[in-house]
This record gives C-alpha cells, structure tokens and sequence, in this order.
C-alpha cells in the first residue's frame, strides 16, 4: 500500500505542477513519464468493480464526509482517482479529502477529490488538486478518527478546540 500511495502521490504532484505551467526538470519530467506509464487510467475515476467484490474488501480509509470524518474501504486506485465503498455515500460533484495511513515509517496521505459517480455505497473519486504526504509522529489517539472536543469558557486554561 505505501508504495502506491507514494507512486501516487508523486505522479499527482508532478501532474499538478504541469497543470499549472510550472516548467519540470529533466529528472522530474522523466520520472513524470514513468509513474504515468506504471499507474492504470482510464481517463475518469476508476468504475465500478467486479460483481463479486465483497464488503470488507478494500484498505481502511478516512474521508470527510457530511461534516465530519468517516471510514471507507479503498476498492481501486487509478492515476485519476479512486474508487471506495463508504456507508453513507456522497452526492456528485461534492468535494471531500481522502486520507490514507501507511505503515513503515507512518505516514499520511491526503487526497483532494471530488466525486464523480455513485453506485449504491460505492463511490467514484476523481483527484482534485495536489495531494498532501507526511509523517505521522503523534499517536494514534491524536488521528482524524477522534472527534473535536470544542470547549470555550472562562477559567485558567480555557480550550479552543482539540483533536
């Protein structure tokens, strides 16, 4: 899984900074070429998958979702966007972040998507904008999964919010 999420990550960086007129190096251009001949594409985000995939198939992901933060399943992966099973999907065309945690050392990867089809709990996502890497060097109780503990109040240490 870390190996794709950085090939990702890489390849959608450099897309991302051709996007924009940025001018690549040589090296970058031709790590560009490569990540795009090794990552799948269709053009659109990845379709739906075969008949017999099942529930609990799929990476455990977490993506903003109706105002808060909720588990999916990553079912694909394509250069331009991913396919998740997700308990309450999402309307199309609304945008969320997909975030991905990979072992070894642990680090996060955050996608900009937006979603392009839906089929029952499964969503198509497309990429939409630069994706975010980085490494994870608090605990897991300090991940996206804990809720916001907002408190304002008078008194020696008043808190604005916590995660």
């Amino acid at each position: 899984m870390r190996d794709l999420m950085e090939l990702l990550c890489d390849y959608l960086t450099l897309e991302d900074k051709r996007s924009r007129g940025v001018a690549l190096t040589a090296a970058q251009h031709a790590r560009w070429i490569t990540l795009q001949k090794a990552l799948p594409s269709t053009g659109n985000a990845p379709g739906p998958g075969p008949e017999r995939e099942r529930v609990e198939d799929g990476a455990l992901v977490e993506l903003t979702a109706n105002g808060r933060f909720e588990a999916a399943r990553l079912m694909g992966v394509s250069r331009d966007g991913l396919r998740v099973r997700l308990q309450q999907p999402l309307r199309i065309a609304t945008q969320t972040l997909v975030r991905v945690i990979a072992e070894g050392p642990r680090t996060e990867y955050v996608y900009p998507c937006v979603v392009a089809w839906c089929d029952g709990h499964v969503m198509g996502l497309c990429f939409d904008g630069r994706p975010v890497r980085g490494l994870l060097v608090r605990s897991a109780a300090a991940d996206w999964q804990c809720p916001l503990n907002l408190k304002t109040g008078w008194g020696a240490r008043a808190e604005s919010a916590r995660a």
